[in-house]
This record gives structure tokens, C-alpha cells and sequence, in this order.
């Protein structure tokens, strides 16, 4: 290949082309689970009230309440993929190995904020330390967030069920990925109620699973009928014969090949609230760029020629009783 101008360019441009087919292609997880936060800055500052407490009978003087305000910052991050191309392999017609290289260089950028999330999720990678710090300052998955972070008299609920459930009233809500364990859980997760002492209208809508509980994920949500051994751990007494699943289709099933690393922690998530569990933040989509310039002093001083791509983001937490987690 004869390394004018024009050559380069087309072969590049070429392989920007296929670095954008591909970009489009992945399937992605996040959308489903994560609300997209667009950012104008360095960092956003997100700020909230606790919910007002509910009317009350007047009697006497009027009790006044002031709003609580609460904050969460979240920092932008930036992230970076490159490939080089050494120019004599290239002058020597070897361009050929570089296409499918764009192809998967494509994949891994669309697949940037799965990656962040899944990391997030699973304390791995960058995002550990002060990043599990959640929007009430406490570790987003914990046993014991203030339903007020104002007033400690309103309690605390839990968020993490892992290590086998937690004991909740004598029962143990959690735990395995069981029909015992979903339905305590998801019944825990509809009965948290706000500052006000009301329920929070919670609705599990999503139970996310690593591949591993897919097939147990199925048989709880999609199943027509238990076995009556099946039954009895659910807590419908002692049947003779199948029982119809009272289960099914409580909530969608998400199967995500990301979190095979944790293969017995599943998830319960809302996601049908303004804002989802968690929040993807994104300050720069992501770019292609290319260096090819022979004064360029990588091309000058080392032969070679660079492409890669760049962006600006953020996976963060949000409000902690949108979602749980589980596992023996």
C-alpha cells in the first residue's frame, strides 16, 4: 500500500466507518436500569428534599415542617481506548488484519458504560472506595439506611440481603435466589415507606440476574406451576399435587452476561419511577481520533500511526430503596 495522503485517509476513514457499525450493534444493559444524566461541567451536584410529611388533623396551633435538603456529587470521569498501527506493516499491504480490529474497537465503546455499572455494582476495577459511598453517605448496599437522614427516630431499612438473607420480624427475608427468597424480598421491598411514615408505592418491576440464576429466574417468573415442595417454601402450606405460581410475572427477568463474575447475587430493582436505581452521567459521548501526520512525532520518531477513542462520563448511585440485593 502506497502511503500517500489520500491512502491514508480512505483507509482510515474506512476503518472509522466500521468502528461505527459496529458501535451500534452490542446489546446493552444499562438503558434498562440506569437513567441518563446529560452534564454541562466538571461534576453535577444533585440535590433532593425528603418526601413532606402527610396532612394531619389541625388540631391546636399549626406544626410547621422545613425542607431537609440532601446532596450527591458526581464527578466525570475520563476514559480512553487506542490502538496503534505500525506504518511498515502497513506499507507492506498488511492492512488487511486491521478491519476486524476496528470491529471489535467499536464494541468495547458502546459497551464502556455496561462496564463502569457492572464495576459499580460489584465494588471492582475504579470504581471502589469512596465510590460506593451512596446518595445518603452510607455504602449503597447496606443493612441500615436512615429512612430520615434527618431524624433518626424514622428507623432504618436494609438494601442488602447477601450472606444468606437478613432477619426481618423473625422472618429471613432474601438470601437465595428462591422463590422463598424473592417473595420475602420483593414483599420487604413494597412495604418501605418515607420520611412520612406512608408506604413508598414501591413496584420491583426488574429482577436482574447473572447468567448462572438465569434458569432459576425463569422458573419463578414464568413458570405455571410449583411442585408442593415447592409450594410449602414459598408459604402456601402444605398442597397435595402442583400449585399454580403465584409469582409469575411479577417482574421482568434481566439476564446480564457482565455479572457472571458474582454468579449467586441477583438483584430487585424499580425502574418504573422519573429516576432509575442507578445513573449513567455523561459529560462527552464518545469520539474518534486519529494521529497519521508525518510531522506527528509518534509517526516521526516511532513509525507508527494511532486511533482510538475518548469520552467523559460517570456511573453513580441512586436513592438506595429503589433497589437490593440478594444471595446465600
Amino acid at each position: 500500500m502506497e502511503l500517500t495522503p489520500a491512502n491514508l485517509s480512505f483507509f482510515f476513514t474506512s476503518l472509522e466507518q466500521r468502528f461505527w457499525a459496529a458501535y451500534g450493534t452490542p446489546p446493552t444493559f444499562w438503558e434498562k436500569i440506569a437513567t441518563l444524566i446529560p452534564s454541562a461541567s466538571e461534576q453535577v451536584v444533585y440535590g433532593w428534599i425528603g418526601k413532606i410529611e402527610k396532612m394531619r388533623e389541625w388540631v391546636g396551633a399549626r406544626v410547621t415542617g422545613q425542607p431537609a435538603p440532601q446532596t450527591y456529587t458526581l464527578v466525570n470521569q475520563p476514559y480512553e481506548l487506542t490502538q496503534t498501527i505500525d506504518k511498515f506493516k502497513l506499507l507492506d499491504d498488511q492492512q488487511g488484519i486491521y478491519a476486524p480490529l476496528a470491529t471489535q474497537f467499536g464494541w468495547q465503546a458502546k459497551k464502556w458504560p455496561d462496564h463502569q455499572l457492572r464495576d459499580l455494582l460489584l465494588a471492582t476495577g475504579t470504581q471502589v472506595g469512596a465510590r460506593q459511598l451512596g446518595t445518603d453517605g452510607l455504602t449503597h448496599w447496606h443493612a441500615s439506611h436512615p429512612v430520615n437522614v434527618w431524624d433518626a427516630s424514622k428507623g432504618t431499612y436494609c438494601n442488602d440481603f447477601k450472606s444468606g438473607g437478613v432477619s426481618i420480624g423473625g422472618i429471613t427475608v432474601g438470601g437465595a435466589l428462591t422463590p422463598q427468597g424473592y417473595a420475602t424480598l420483593r414483599q420487604e421491598f413494597m412495604s418501605r415507606k418515607g420520611e412520612d411514615g406512608e408506604a413508598l408505592g414501591l413496584n420491583p418491576n426488574v429482577l436482574m440476574v447473572p447468567p448462572q440464576l438465569e434458569a432459576a429466574g425463569k422458573m419463578i417468573l414464568t413458570a405455571d406451576f410449583y411442585a408442593p415442595q415447592t409450594a410449602a417454601a414459598v408459604g402456601l402450606g402444605t398442597m397435595v399435587g402442583s400449585s399454580q405460581n403465584i409469582l409469575k410475572g411479577s417482574a421482568e427477568l434481566l439476564v446480564v452476561p457482565e455479572l457472571a463474575a458474582d454468579p449467586t447475587t441477583w438483584y430487585l430493582l424499580d425502574t418504573s419511577r422519573a429516576i432509575k436505581p442507578f445513573v449513567f452521567q455523561q459529560r462527552q459521548a464518545v469520539n474518534f481520533v486519529i494521529r497519521t501526520q508525518e510531522q506527528d512525532p509518534i509517526v516521526f520518531d516511532e513509525h507508527r500511526y494511532l486511533y482510538g477513542a475518548d469520552a467523559r462520563g460517570a456511573v453513580g448511585w441512586s436513592l438506595p430503596w429503589l433497589s437490593a440485593r440478594s444471595g446465600p
